[in-house]
């Protein structure tokens, strides 16, 4: 937990001190007279708005589970998340999005082999309990990333469709899948006078890469957004990810987090940048091993989107 403050700090103090736009840049899209702080926000969590970011996460999880020293386990994780978008003429968008996951202490499961969580769950009913738990070391994980087509209609409906996949980019052969994924996914949801509301539904199986252990992969997963502006750029937020591992053994299919976390836009100079605390607790999880409880912060600058004309 200390490092993870610690790095929280650091990142804190980049980015109010790393980038300050003079007065004669040019301000993106979302910092434009017309775009209040509020808007902004809504933009953020919006998954069709056509904004240029980087958005920084540090999550500090705690898990749970019917293996041995499972409740004992915490691990961090940095999320790198680019984002750009394409606007087009006829007022829709193309959308670009990427994470980078660097796992700083992620644990895993010592038996026969190493288990990280997702081999947990399809090798539940066959583990040996007389393992052990220890901490990983850092390794970058799977690069994720979706390539889309959505927009806003003129009574503020969204609709967003696309691909999106998963490159075997794991650094830890024992912690990667080895493979390959691609899907479909597509997002619906309302722009509201108050916020936005919607869902963002993925399907992915493995199309490509031998994992290690020789297991198949197809996860369903429906992203929940949801932001009620207070004003003055201040937002309350929810953005559960639900996950169902077609794969998993019975009784550890399926991950259902529950919770939410505030937001506030601010501008440093002409940048707009939101700064967010976000806290889950999983209600459904893994029965042998997955996550509690979730905390995460955000740093996200927005940047002038250079396909805007």
């Amino acid at each position: 937990m200390g490092r993870f403050l610690i790095a929280l700090t650091v990142i804190c103090a980049f980015a109010f001190t790393g980038y300050t736009a003079s007065a004669d840049e040019v301000a993106p899209e979302a910092a434009r007279a017309d775009k209040s702080l509020d808007q902004i926000g809504e933009d953020m969590i919006n998954p069709v708005s056509a904004i240029s970011y980087i958005g920084v996460d540090l999550e500090y999880g705690t898990y749970k589970g019917d293996l041995p020293g499972a409740s004992d386990q915490t691990s961090e994780t940095y999320l790198f998340r680019p984002s750009v978008g394409i606007p087009l003429a006829n007022g829709r968008n193309i959308l670009m999005r990427a994470t980078v996951p660097m796992m700083a202490n992620e644990p895993k499961y010592v038996a026969d082999r190493e288990y990280y969580d997702f081999l947990v769950r399809q090798k539940a009913d066959t583990l040996s309990t007389d393992g052990a738990f220890e901490t990983g070391h850092p390794f970058m994980g799977d690069l994720s990333y979706d390539f889309a087509f959505g927009g806003v209609s003129d009574h503020g409906w969204i609709s967003m469709y696309g691909v999106a996949g998963v490159q075997a980019t794991a650094k830890d052969t024992s912690a990667a899948r080895g493979q390959y994924l691609l899907g479909p996914e597509i997002a619906f949801g309302k722009v509201t006078e108050w916020g936005v509301i919607g869902t963002w539904l993925t399907h992915m199986v493995d199309v490509a890469g031998k994992n290690p252990a020789g297991i198949d992969t197809q996860l369903t997963s429906a992203k929940i957004f949801f932001t009620y502006s207070l004003g003055n750029g201040w937002q309350v937020f929810s953005n559960p990810t639900i996950t169902y591992d077609w794969e998993a053994a019975g009784g550890n299919k399926l991950l259902l987090p529950i919770g939410g976390g505030v937001s506030k836009v601010t501008r440093i100079g002409n940048m707009p940048l939101s700064l967010a605390l976000e806290i889950q607790n999983y209600i459904v999880s893994p029965d042998a091993f997955g996550p509690e409880w979730r905390l995460r912060f955000n740093v996200t600058p927005v940047f002038p989107n250079l396909f805007r004309k």
